[in-house]
């Protein structure tokens, strides 16, 4: 069973791993930034602001909201935007996660997609699904990097363990 214990480590890689995407970001003009790739999100901005988003979106609906949309890229129009919003996002999953214990992750969330259609998770499910959500787009996100040259530093969970002795 998954406990609040590790879900805090999980979501302190997630968010180490995620800065490292963003500090990439940060050095690239707004050209590369919002360079056409042609998948996913589009651009290296697409993707970070939809990786932020999707945390926010799915911390909603463990809190019994269901937005019906995404937050925009429009909102976010620079990395230092992507990087504040994204630091209270954050903060609100870790205090979530400090707020559960083994018993509430396994309650039952109901919420609606953007679409309107009704779904049911369980709590510890959702937040496996952030963090891993997060692991895809971090895949593509240095695939695009490779594709015009530009530098990232590794995001493995070893790299984690090893960088802050976790």
């Amino acid at each position: 069973m998954l406990t609040p214990d590790y879900l805090l480590q999980l979501f302190a890689y997630n968010q180490w791993a995620n800065l490292r995407m963003l500090e990439a970001a940060n050095s690239l003009s707004l050209q590369d930034l919002k360079r056409s790739h042609g998948h996913s999100w589009d651009s290296i901005h697409g993707v970070l602001v939809h990786m932020m988003a999707a945390e926010w979106i799915w911390l909603r609906r463990l809190q019994g909201q269901s937005p019906k949309a995404l937050l925009s890229p429009d909102e976010f129009p620079t990395i230092e935007a992507i990087r504040m919003r994204w630091s209270t996002v954050s903060a609100n999953i870790f205090a979530f996660i400090r707020e559960q214990d083994a018993q509430s992750l396994q309650q039952d969330v109901h919420y609606r997609n953007t679409k309107g259609k009704p779904f049911t998770l369980t709590a510890w499910k959702i937040l496996v699904h952030v963090a891993n959500h997060a692991t895809h787009h971090r895949g593509e996100l240095a695939a695009m990097f490779a594709m015009i040259g530009a530098p990232h530093e590794e995001d493995d969970w070893l790299y984690f363990f090893m960088q802050t002795g976790n």
